[in-house]
């Protein structure tokens, strides 16, 4: 199963990375996603999108996902961020979940565990 990240912050993008490969996914991973959408044409479309919503960047989280949405129609993000989940006034895809940071590496594995077992 292959997993598109994106987060700006090096170190969180870092830690999460390692969460993951650690648990058996492979991971394509960026900190601009203006290329995010682009990486996996060499590694073939996500399973999951994991992408923070406040991206040093024009685009926010909810863009990257809309955008992977409409490339990848299978696609299911998790969108995190530090604030609560209504601070942008954006709705959440019902096809993707949200995370508050701070949050374990038990809670990230299992957000994913649960987006790809569901139909």
């Amino acid at each position: 199963m292959m997993i598109l990240l994106v987060e700006d912050d090096d170190l969180v993008r870092a830690v999460l990375t390692d969460i993951l490969r650690d648990a058996g996914y492979e991971v394509v991973e960026t900190g601009d996603p203006q290329k995010a959408l682009g990486l996996p044409e060499a590694f073939g479309p996500p399973d999951v999108l994991i992408t923070d919503i406040d991206l040093c960047s024009v685009l926010n989280g909810f863009d990257v996902a809309a955008m992977a949405h409409h490339l990848w129609s299978k696609v299911r993000a998790i969108l995190i961020s530090g604030l609560p989940a209504d601070h942008t006034g954006q709705a959440l895809d019902p096809r993707d979940r949200y995370i508050q940071k701070p949050f374990t590496g038990a809670r990230l594995l299992g957000a994913v565990g649960q987006l790809v077992n569901e139909p």
